[in-house]
Formats: C-alpha cells, structure tokens, sequence
C-alpha cells in the first residue's frame, strides 16, 4: 500500500495548501473586532494573535520559496530570529478584524503562488526551516500552519474538521518521529484524528500521558 506522503505529489500537496486557507478564510468572514479581540485557545493569544501569527509565517515561507526560485537563500526564517518574532505578531494583533483579514488573505495567496513556481529540479533545495528541509517539504509546513492554527482560532472549527489526508500525512512523519526522540513514551489508542490531537499537544479528551512540545 503506497503511503500518504509518497502518494501526495508536490502539486497534489499545494492543492491541499490552497484548500485550507480558503476554509480559514471562509471561517474568517465576517470576523468581528470584538471577536479579534477576544482570547483563542492558544494560551496568552487572542484570535488577532493567531491571524497576524499565520500571515508572518506565510510572509515567512515565501521568503524560503523566494530564495529557492533565485538561488539566493534566506538566511533564516525569521529575520532578527525569535525576539522579532514575537514583536511582530504582538504588534499586528490588535488591528481591526479588517485589516488582519486582509493580511492574512494576501499574504497566504502570495506564498501559495510563489511555491507554485518552484520546479521539480529546485525541489531538494534546503531551506532553513528549524532544521535544514527540502524546498519540496515547505508546503507541508504551510498546510500545518494553517490546519492546526484554525482550530486554535476557537471559531466553530475542530480537530475533527481536519481532512482526513492531512491527519494521515502528518501522523505517518510525526508518530515515528515522537518515537525515535522519546521511545519511552507510551502512545495511546486513538481515533486517529484524536491522535494527532494529542501528537501535537492540543489532546481532545482528559487523562492522557502529557506529550513533549512539537515540533520535537
């Protein structure tokens, strides 16, 4: 039986890309200040937090996917590393619901596009991603982004929402990861979506075995 990720061609992944963020751009209509404003369930976020977080990592890819189509890389994901991080998305996180919509939707646009235009020879390119990864794996890390951040919105999207090829797609590199770093960890007996839940720290049901912070 092929797996998920080999099954999953580069293009086949950016489809998926661009279907999640138009579905948090569906849940993102309409938003309200008030609602921006209001607490995520990202401890210390607020909604406007976790938007202004997605259109800087967005901001953030584009300039791997950039570097990769030049020949000139980008040094790092972040420039002026955490620290500046952190000021960004603390600064942008109290605009009107307007504008961090509008940010986020052009932002999340223009990388897709710019990973659109990466060919198959660019694709073993190394990124500096938190460790050195594939140009062809940037839009794995897009699709996280976006699948795992909208549920955090905490606005009428869960776990269970999640498409069943990116809980699949994501287990099958994570859970061997999480074994080989931790091996003494005993993994419980989940539905599936439920697993990933727990594998990357958001667990959907009390009394399971705490997981170290992902990525690991």
């Amino acid at each position: 039986m092929t797996s998920p990720i080999a099954a999953l061609s580069y293009a086949e992944l950016l489809d998926a890309v661009a279907e999640s963020h138009r579905t948090v751009e569906a849940t993102l209509e309409g938003l309200t200040d008030d609602q921006a404003r209001e607490p995520s369930l990202l401890p210390g976020w607020s909604r406007g937090h976790v938007v202004t977080h997605l259109a800087r990592n967005a901001d953030a890819l584009n300039r791997f996917a950039v570097g990769v189509i030049t020949g000139e890389a980008a040094p790092e994901m972040y420039p002026g590393g955490p620290a500046a991080r952190a000021a960004a998305i603390e600064e942008g996180a109290g605009r009107p619901a307007e504008l961090l919509v509008a940010d986020f939707r052009f932002a999340g646009r223009r990388v897709i596009e710019s990973l659109r235009r990466i060919t198959e020879d660019l694709y073993e390119t190394p990124v500096n991603w938190r460790k050195r990864v594939p140009a062809r794996q940037v839009p794995v890390l897009r699709w996280r982004e976006l699948e795992i951040h909208h549920v955090d919105l905490g606005l009428d999207y869960s776990a269970a929402d999640w498409p069943s090829a990116f809980v699949e797609h994501t287990l099958e590199s994570e859970l061997p990861e999480l074994a080989a770093r931790h091996p003494d960890l005993g993994v419980p007996e989940l539905p599936r979506t439920e697993l990933l839940a727990w594998v990357i720290g958001r667990p959907t049901r009390e009394g399971l075995p705490p997981v170290p912070a992902w990525p690991f």
